[in-house]
Parts: C-alpha cells; structure tokens; sequence
C-alpha cells in the first residue's frame, strides 16, 4: 500500500466558532446534511465535535429526536465505535462530541488504494461487526453505516455517527430536507420499500460495507440513485474476492428478508466463534489493522522553529488519538512513511557503553543556568542535584541540548528521570529530543514527550514542513508523573531514523521515519518542556540522571 493522508483539517472561516464549552476549535473536518463537523482541543485531548445546522435546531420536532438519539448513543459501549462523549442539548448551537480518531475513512482507502486483503479484511469484518454488536445491545439503530462512516486506525476500525442519522428521519425513509436517509447502495430492501430501521438493515448494510472492503465497491453501486434502490431490492450480488467463509456471512446478511438475516452477534459468533464473541470486549481489544504508509497532517507553526536551544517551539495541532489503548495493546504499522508499535512489553535495547552521564549534582557541568541555582528557576539547576525548566510568559516552549563534547554516534538511547511538577494535563509535553539539523537555518528533530496526565507521543520539527504528530497520543498505562524515566532509542541509517520511546518499562511508540533525507546533522541530544500557547497554566519538569549510551 502506497501513502495516504490523514483526513485535512481546513482553516476556520469567519462564522466558525473558536470555543464551543470548555473545547476550543482548531479546524473543520468536514460538512454534511446535519451540520459540520469541527477538530476541538478539550481538557483530555482532542475530540470531534459535530455543530448542528441552525435550521434544524430551530425544528423542535428534530431537536427531540437529536437528545432522545444522543442519549441513547452515549449507552453504547466503546467497543470499535467512536464514542459520544459529551453533549449540547439546549440552547444555540446545539453539538455533540464523540472521540477523535486517527485514520481516514475506509471510503477514502477504498478510492485511494483500492480493496483490502487478508488480515485487514478480516479485522475490517469483525471490528465493525463488533461495533453493531455494541450498538444494537444499546437500543441503538445506525441507519446510515457506509464506508464513510468507518474510520481506521491501527487498533482497528471505529463506526461513527451511529444513531444520530436518526434525528433527521421525518418518517418512510425521509429526512426532514426531503432527502432520503441513508446512502442507497448501502440501504437494506425494507428501507426502501416502507422506511423500517431495524438492526437487520444495519447487518445488511455490514454485508455491503464488509463486501466494498474486499470488491472496493458496494454490490449494489450505481449511477443513479433509483438504479441503486432497484438493485438493492432485487439483485442477488455478486461476491467475488471474498473467501468462502466470509462469503457466506456476507450473503447471508445481505438476505432480502430482514428476518432471515443473522444479527449483528450472529455474525461476530461466525467470524470468531461462539465463545469468543460473547466476550465482545475482549474481541475488540485484540484487532489491529496494518496501515502502512500512514502519514501524519502538518500543522502551522505559529513561531520559528528550534534550530537553536533558545528557538521558540511551533504552535502545533495534535488531532491524533487512539482511544482505548491498554497495556500490552499492539499498534503496528510496518513499511511505508513510517511505522508504529505501541505498548508493548519489551525493554530497550542493552548500550555498548555510555557516552554522556550527568546526575546534576554539580551546578557547573555546562547545562544553562540562565536563573541561577534554585528550585523555582526557569531554566537551571536546582541545587538539590536536579535540573528544571519551566515555560513562563516569554516562551511557551524551551528546549536545552546537552553539553556534549564527544562526537555523539548515529545509533544512542537517551534516557533521563523526570518530575511533572506542573502544568495542563493535556497540553504540557515534556521530555527527550534527537536533533539532527545540518545548519542553523534547518532544523530536523524528533520529540518523544509525555503529559502530566499520562499521554506519550513522538513528533517531528523539520523546517519547511513545521511540526508533526508522528504518533497518536497514547494513555501509558499505570502512568506516575514522579520519578518516571523516559528512554528514547534514536538510530539513523542513511535516509531513515528509527525512534522508539519507552515510558517507564512501557514500550510506547516505535516509529521508522523514512522520509529524513534531510536529517544529515550531527546527532544532538538533550530535554525540553512545553505547553500549548494560550494555556494559563505553566509547565515545570524537574529532571534527573540524564544519560546518552551507544548502541551497537
């Protein structure tokens, strides 16, 4: 599979709201029939919030049926869904916020890069299956489930906006526009004949979606919309490319009589047997999905980039969030842009010898000190053999290499002791750099950070492309914010750096960046803390025991 983006975040207009409660709006995903769909910031991390259109909201016919929908959305279970997480049910705008999610839809695959094969497939089946499982054990109905409609991320597919169609329904198939709900060639024969949403037209739709991931279109796809709803109506479909197992699932949700389709269990039971399916939790814990080429958006710098400990660190988006991710959990995604494994149980790699040990006992080893030995320092020794840095009104970023006289090698694991003694839970980062810059005026680094709150991620500065989240931001399970080490394995070959970054004794991120042809500077190591600008609240790490060590 070749590289595809993740989906644009577009540039606010003028009638765009900035804040919408206690999140703060950072671009518009998309627009659609109910409304327009908005990356937010919110005190956990970032989420997508959908704004209803005002024509609707001033309906108070659709204004009951949105909170009696959202209600019940919010009752389903997590399990390979995006979850709504909260709610505006009264006043103007009314929204709703479900988890962000990191991947692009499967309608987007699907164009981009053709079918899915194999395992993918296969994950593809069972997580969405394991999604109308949920669903439906809720009381819910999606009523619109398509492959956009089905995001991707490497813990496997997340099913949107299920429920909500629901609210626009003004009764036999129509919404309150005159347009028909729901996407014809994904529509179960019922739904065309007299407008009845049940769990089985969901299942029929699975058989569809399940059958576009494997053709790379539905059985049912048409030029026109009623050439669609004859089809879906009265053709049997043609299945070709899928195997004989999936193959019969597949025909037997796509049965035109609703009562002769299995249900959403049913179907999970026969992609992975009886008694692994009643345990759907577990089920949805172990699909992974193989997203090789995954590239990350760019975000706008809001300053100049660090091509110089003193450079202040680019205001930076971070919609990248994989939700549900526990200990032992695995995000792998191999060749391509770049690669991800995430929170697995395996150590860093054993050094050769150590190249550069500081324990900052002694207030002259050549780290800056611009304010004097103290604890309440901005940047500098705290006379107690730690080291601190803090972000203040005149920078929302500070980094400081370390004062390394010896040639640093290509292949290092850096680590260091640290203390999140303050700041947002969300938006303080903090931790390790390899800097790989050729020049002043160039600037190649890699970040591995954490927050206060326990989420890690690796991102990328590189001059020209601003800064970039090359990694979801990741919950570490068990996270202690005091005397935690981070140990980061930074190893360049030629065009590629590999960076692996361990929270504790958790393996959190292990990335291939493939596209660093430009990252032909001397290694440079060091630490840095930042927030995200415009936060009141100020970031201090404490840091100890910093150490740089060869590796074979």
């Amino acid at each position: 599979m070749t590289a595809y983006g993740l989906p644009p975040v577009l540039a606010l207009e003028p009638e765009d709201p900035v804040e919408l409660g206690p999140y703060r709006i950072a671009g518009r995903l998309g627009r659609g029939g109910m409304g327009t769909v908005y990356l937010g910031e919110g005190p956990a991390g970032p989420v997508a919030i959908k704004v209803i259109n005002r024509h609707l909201a001033a309906d108070p016919e659709f204004v009951a049926r949105f909170r009696s929908e959202v209600a019940a959305a919010r009752r389903v279970s997590r399990f390979c869904t995006a979850p709504v997480l909260d709610a505006r049910l009264e006043g103007e705008p009314l929204w709703v916020v479900t988890e962000y999610v990191a991947g692009p839809d499967l309608a987007r695959l699907l164009r981009e890069q053709g079918p899915l094969t194999g395992s993918n497939l296969e994950a593809l089946a069972v997580g969405v299956a394991a999604a109308l499982t949920a669903i439906h054990g809720a009381g819910v109905v999606h009523r619109d489930l398509k492959p956009a409609n089905v995001l991707l991320s490497p813990l496997g597919p997340r099913v949107i906006d299920f429920g909500i169609a629901r609210a626009l329904d003004a009764g036999r198939g129509q919404t309150v526009t005159g347009k028909i709900l729901g996407t014809p060639e994904y529509m179960a024969p019922e739904l065309v004949s007299d407008g009845r949403a049940g769990p089985p037209a969901d299942v029929f739709a699975w058989g569809c979606v399940v059958a576009a991931a494997a053709t790379g279109a539905s059985p049912f796809a048409s030029r026109t919309v009623p050439e669609a709803l004859y089809r879906v109506v009265h053709d049997t479909p043609k299945l070709e490319g899928l195997e004989p197992e999936l193959r019969s699932l597949v025909e037997a949700a796509l049965d035109k009589d609703p009562q002769a389709r299995p249900s959403a269990m049913d179907v999970l039971s026969g992609l992975v047997g009886q008694k692994e399916a009643a345990d759907t939790a577990r089920v949805a814990g172990t699909i992974r999905l193989n997203l090789s080429g995954l590239v990350t958006s760019a975000a706008p710098a809001a300053t100049g980039g660090p091509s110089s400990p003193a450079s202040p660190r680019p205001f930076r988006r971070r919609p990248y969030l994989v939700g549900g991710a526990a200990a032992g959990a695995l995000l792998l995604v191999t060749a391509g842009v770049l690669g991800v494994r995430a929170l697995l149980p395996q150590g860093p790699p054993e050094i050769t010898d150590v190249l550069y040990r500081d324990d900052f006992a002694n207030d002259a080893s050549g780290w800056h000190n611009g304010g004097g030995t103290r604890v309440d320092t901005i940047h500098g020794y705290t006379g107690d053999g730690r080291y601190t840095i803090a972000t203040d009104s005149s920078a929302s970023y500070r980094p400081n290499h370390a004062p390394v006289n010896a040639e640093a090698p290509d292949r290092a694991l850096v680590s260091v002791k640290v203390d999140l003694a303050a700041g947002q839970e969300s938006n303080a980062w903090s931790g390790v750099f390899c800097q790989y810059s050729p020049d002043d005026e160039n600037s190649f680094v890699y970040y591995a950070e954490v927050t206060p709150g326990g989420r890690a991620r690796i991102s990328r500065y590189t001059t020209g492309k601003e800064g970039w989240d090359l990694t979801p931001d990741l919950q570490v399970p068990e996270f202690k914010k005091n005397g935690t080490t981070l140990r980061v394995e930074c190893a360049r070959d030629g065009d590629r750096v590999r960076v692996a970054f361990w929270v504790g004794e958790e393996l959190v991120a292990d990335l291939v960046d493939e596209d660093a042809a430009k990252a032909t500077g001397k290694p440079r190591f060091g630490i840095h803390v930042s927030k995200w600008p415009g936060v009141e609240a100020e970031t201090r790490v404490y840091f100890d025991d910093f150490q740089i060590g060869r590796l074979p």
